[in-house]
């Protein structure tokens, strides 16, 4: 089988020991964190002047990591504070302005910021203490941190991912329920997705700018989650597994439907899979160079050119890697 994707490894922060991507945009930007040699993550930016570049932390802050990257190089992530005992806030970096402290909503005190638009509009999630209740929020300039609230019955509730038209996707919960997940437009606010026949929990976890949204569901009770998606009408459709596998989980989709996640395969652990209407769900692994060396866990993003980006191992070490399309599979 021929290879449809060239690798590259973005490698670590200096002296570092591991790294992962967490998002791509669509002028091939990547951002994620690298784990330093003292044991401390940073965030980082792809491509810069040196191979990887630090983005550090919040003022007196050890460890940082960056979930989200829009088309103007805006920066979403979260970061330790000075003296924290272990708090985070989240924060948004750009080139000109550095790194912003963005706060907690009123009466917490940890906050990660997990999606940036083209808007500038951050969506993430704040909490009072660690394991404590989560409050979803979107942030803007002009309005700061303001809560998305929860949907009817639900403790706790998080927000995945926004889209360049402002509409939210994520995840309500009670401690010992199932899991549900919503999409959330400012004028009709949080609506349900609807679950696999028979399954009870789902999980919205990505969106494009069409409404088509990707994340999980699983079959029933006692079943595992498997990787859909929902169609712009809220119809879902089940992505499949990997071959001998048993669950799979989608985390990105395209504005062309191709979708991205992970899922577990026969002898290999978990390994990261691209989804297409027409060719269903494939191993990654299998549309690299043969001898590469590398063994792709995670796809956690892909952009309007079809570049994935993810975690893998590289001899013995986890890299963060991208992949670049050599031709229409």
């Amino acid at each position: 089988m021929p290879a449809y994707y060239v690798v590259t490894d973005l490698n670590t922060l200096p002296g570092g020991t591991s790294s992962a991507a967490s998002d791509i945009n669509d002028q091939g930007q990547v951002v994620g964190s690298s784990q330093l040699a003292a044991g401390q993550s940073h965030a980082f930016l792809w491509p810069a002047a040196n191979p990887l570049k630090d983005l550090g932390t919040l003022p007196g802050g050890t460890g940082s990591a960056a979930f989200s990257i829009n088309v103007c190089g805006a920066v979403a992530g979260q970061s330790d504070l000075a003296g924290s005992g272990g708090k985070t806030h989240a924060f948004l970096w750009s080139s000109a302005g550095g790194m912003q402290d963005l706060g907690t909503l009123a009466g917490d005190n940890n906050s990660e910021a997990g999606s940036i638009n083209a808007c500038g509009q951050i969506v993430g999630n704040s909490t009072l203490t660690s394991g404590g209740r989560l409050h979803a929020f979107i942030w803007t300039k002009a309005a700061g941190m303001v809560g998305l609230g929860t949907l009817p019955g639900f403790t706790d509730v998080g927000a995945n991912e926004i889209n360049n038209l402002g509409e939210v996707v994520g995840y309500c919960v009670t401690p010992g329920g199932p899991t549900q997940g919503f999409l959330w437009i400012s004028a009709v606010g949080m609506q349900p997705v609807g679950a696999l026949p028979g399954g009870i929990s789902t999980d919205a976890v990505g969106i494009n700018d069409l409404g088509e949204i990707v994340g999980t569901s699983d079959l029933g009770p006692g079943t595992k989650p498997r990787a859909v998606v929902w169609n712009k009408a809220g119809v879902v459709q089940d992505l499949g597994i990997l071959p001998g596998g048993t669950t799979s989980s989608a985390f990105a989709i395209n504005v062309f439907g191709t979708v991205v996640g992970s899922g577990d395969c026969t002898g290999s652990g978990s390994h990261a899979f691209v989804w297409s209407a027409q060719n269903g769900i494939r191993d990654l692994n299998r549309l690299i160079p043969a001898n590469s060396g590398w063994e792709l866990r995670e796809a956690t993003a892909i952009n309007l050119a079809g570049q994935i980006v993810g975690v893998g191992t590289l001899k013995g070490q986890q890299h963060a890697y991208l992949l670049t399309p050599q031709c229409l599979p």
